[in-house]
């Protein structure tokens, strides 16, 4: 018997919201294939669980999955704000809206020079960026949904942003390192244009990567004997 499996990933040639349809496609389809039921969804002001519901679950294959959105706390960031007519047009369509601290985001203390608690979260958060800006977002989702009960412990789901899609088994923050596993990723960018300021890799074949940044000696000079 086969011990393996193909299946696609698809590159976006860089970050950003323009990839946010075709990644709730990939998404959709791949929950209806591998009979996931709910999708999680990263959101700053909602317009990734509207274009879910108004373009995915009003088709019939999609329409027995859940959608779940995921949103900054209160008072983060005043441009990322579900507005009161989105809330109610989400729940209205049996969208959930979860919203609270972010599990990689470090809690500060009273006074500045007094250090900041949870680093070692946030390293977690700076690990993911190796992969594209959105896997970190795509995790803390999952972990944020599975604490709020909105996903069950152990239950496969797929979170997604506007560029990064992943097939993943749940858990909760206490066991984010335990018992967490991404399973597949379905979509990500190639060029991290907004995390890391890269040039938007072109669409022409064959595709050609190039080093974008300095070589630097990060330890200073060293000798060799």
């Amino acid at each position: 018997m086969p011990n393996s499996v193909s299946a696609a990933i698809e590159y976006f040639f860089q970050e950003g919201k323009e990839n946010l349809e075709h990644c709730l496609r990939i998404a959709f389809e791949t929950a209806a294939h591998r009979d996931v039921k709910k999708i999680v969804i990263f959101t700053g002001i909602g317009e990734g669980p509207k274009m879910a519901i108004e373009r995915f679950r009003v088709q019939p294959r999609f329409a027995d999955i859940k959608v779940i959105a995921v949103t900054f706390p209160n008072g983060l960031f005043e441009h990322s704000v579900i507005s009161d007519d989105d809330r109610k047009y989400l729940h209205s369509n049996d969208v959930p809206i979860v919203r609270a601290h972010l599990p990689f985001d470090p809690i500060k203390a009273h006074h500045e020079n007094h250090g900041i608690l949870g680093q070692d979260l946030t390293l977690i958060g700076n690990a993911l960026s190796i992969f594209c800006g959105s896997m970190s977002l795509c995790v803390q989702a999952t972990v944020m949904a599975c604490d709020a009960g909105e996903v069950d412990l152990g239950e496969h789901i797929i979170a997604l942003t506007s560029d990064t899609a992943i097939l993943v088994r749940s858990a909760p923050t206490s066991r984010l390192l335990t018992d967490l596993i991404v399973r597949e990723i379905l979509c990500k960018p190639m060029s991290l244009t907004i995390g890391k300021k890269e040039k938007s890799l072109a669409s022409t074949e064959p595709l050609t990567l190039e080093a974008s940044i300095e070589q630097t000696d990060l330890f200073g000079p060293t000798s060799e004997g």
